[in-house]
């Protein structure tokens, strides 16, 4: 039977860590084939492993969001790597900066951000080929996604052998969970939102419905807190999502 968590003192113990700004990652930078620099914070794994994590940040943030998470994993013995999206973070530049974005009208806003949002998925894949290089062959990859990183990590998965995915105040339209239907229902999934969080909770219910895998988790919060604020209010939630994504990174 699924378990849907609303509270998760009552499964963690005071042995796991609680959340800290500092983390031991190493910043690299991802070059595609036209030259375009993205950067990224690597978290090897302390030991060598043939299992690695993917985080994707939301529309609101930047790679960092993720670094005490990223230490985490890297101290359970899984590479981690956290990627800021072109026009975000230090992957922004003076034609991709989502800053810039907001400043203009709506309808160019619109057709700017459409037109940076389609190197994305390219952009995600070098992220994950890069990950792949830490490995054996026989290496398995997991995607975490926040909010707009959610549909990147449908995407990659509809091309990459991907071996769970987490949604992190992700929502998705009825399409997108149609795709994850098709290609992921089947993977462990992580889902995490805030009941008040509009389109972000009825979202997290259909995905989590239709996810058939026994392992799979809904954690819900009360108020409306959307992604990475959740980790300042809940101090256990990164160490609850390392455990979740340790014990299902399993071939």
């Amino acid at each position: 039977m699924k378990l849907l968590l609303t509270s998760l003192s009552a499964v963690l113990t005071a042995s796991l860590l609680t959340f800290s700004s500092a983390s031991h990652a190493g910043d690299l930078t991802l070059t595609t084939p036209k030259g375009f620099e993205l950067k990224a914070s690597y978290y090897p794994s302390n030991k060598v492993s043939d299992r690695a994590v993917l985080l994707l940040h939301q529309c609101n943030y930047n790679r960092t969001m993720y670094n005490d998470i990223g230490q985490q994993l890297a101290d359970k013995g899984i590479h981690a790597l956290s990627l800021d999206f072109r026009g975000f973070g230090e992957s922004a530049t003076d034609e991709f900066s989502a800053e810039k974005l907001q400043k203009l009208p709506r309808e160019q806003r619109r057709k700017a951000w459409g037109e940076m949002s389609a190197y994305w998925p390219n952009d995600v894949q070098l992220a994950y080929n890069h990950l792949k290089t830490k490995m054996s062959d026989n290496g398995i990859v997991g995607v975490v996604g926040a909010s707009c990183g959610g549909s990147q990590a449908i995407t990659l998965a509809e091309n990459n052998p991907i071996s769970l995915i987490g949604f992190f105040s992700s929502g998705q339209r009825d399409e997108n969970v149609a795709r994850y239907k098709k290609i992921l229902a089947d993977k462990p999934t992580l889902i995490i939102a805030s009941e008040e969080d509009r389109g972000t909770y009825e979202s997290a219910q259909k995905l989590f419905t239709t996810t058939t895998n026994f392992n799979s988790k809904f954690i819900a919060y009360k108020g409306s807190a959307h992604g990475y604020p959740l980790l300042d209010t809940d101090t256990q939630l990164a160490s609850y999502m390392v455990a979740w994504l340790n014990s299902q990174l399993t071939k």
